[in-house]
């Protein structure tokens, strides 16, 4: 009888062991394939190099690029409508230790392009080219496209201001006292610094933050940014 007993107890406990082995065995295929897919899930976050596309509006940063150096005669302003004019002649030396100007000699080894400021208040700029050993300089004044000219907007029809100067045509650089934005000429005429006549005209800036004094600034005709200017 105890021999039976022994004998049950341990196919019991045979039997038992394996459902317990299998049992286990199915606890960890889940936990493996539950693994697997929880990795393979993830790895779904490999795609943001796609989203990289967002860095794409650097490319935009060509918008930085304006505005346009003119490294011609005057020629056209950027697609923004500002320009830079440079470089300037002021400050350049050539050779014969002069500053590139009109019919002043260069050679090979001065500077070969450059821009001289004209126009009222100097708000505009001409070229001197070397060519064929002399400096050759642009017709006309040319205005940077993203100023307001209004002051220098010439009355249609022509009638000089009552506060303008009668007894003499106004000389560029000397004083006035004449409010900013008048035009002023007598007889469409003035003087430049030099006491030659010329047509065009000539306004009074504010007075200078050094010397509280105010000095005509005049241009001829050809120089001047209105009507014919942007900005008017």
């Amino acid at each position: 009888m105890t021999m039976r007993s022994v004998a049950f107890v341990g196919a019991f406990a045979l039997s038992a062991q394996v459902l317990l082995t299998q049992g286990c065995g199915g606890d960890n295929a889940p936990a493996t394939t539950g693994a697997t897919g929880g990795v393979t899930g993830t790895g779904g976050t490999t795609d943001v190099p796609g989203t990289g596309g967002d860095t794409t509006p650097t490319s935009t940063g060509g918008d930085t690029t304006p505005p346009t150096t003119i490294t011609g005669s005057g020629g056209a302003a950027g697609s923004t409508g500002s320009t830079t004019f440079e470089p300037l002649c002021a400050g350049l030396r050539t050779v014969a230790d002069v500053e590139p100007a009109k019919n002043e000699i260069c050679t090979e080894a001065d500077p070969q392009f450059c821009y001289r400021t004209c126009g009222p208040q100097s708000i505009g700029f001409k070229s001197e080219t070397c060519t064929a050993g002399v400096y050759v300089e642009q017709s006309g004044c040319s205005f940077p496209a993203d100023r307001d000219y209004s002051c220098y907007k010439i009355p249609d029809p022509w009638v000089v201001d009552p506060s303008c100067p009668t007894d003499a045509a106004p000389k560029a650089t000397t004083e006035c006292t004449v409010a900013p934005c008048t035009l002023c000429n007598l007889d469409g005429q003035y003087f430049d610094s030099k006491g030659n006549v010329k047509t065009g005209y000539c306004v009074c800036p504010e007075p200078s933050a050094t010397t509280g004094v105010s000095k005509w600034s005049c241009a001829s005709t050809t120089a001047w940014p209105c009507p014919a200017g942007q900005g008017c």
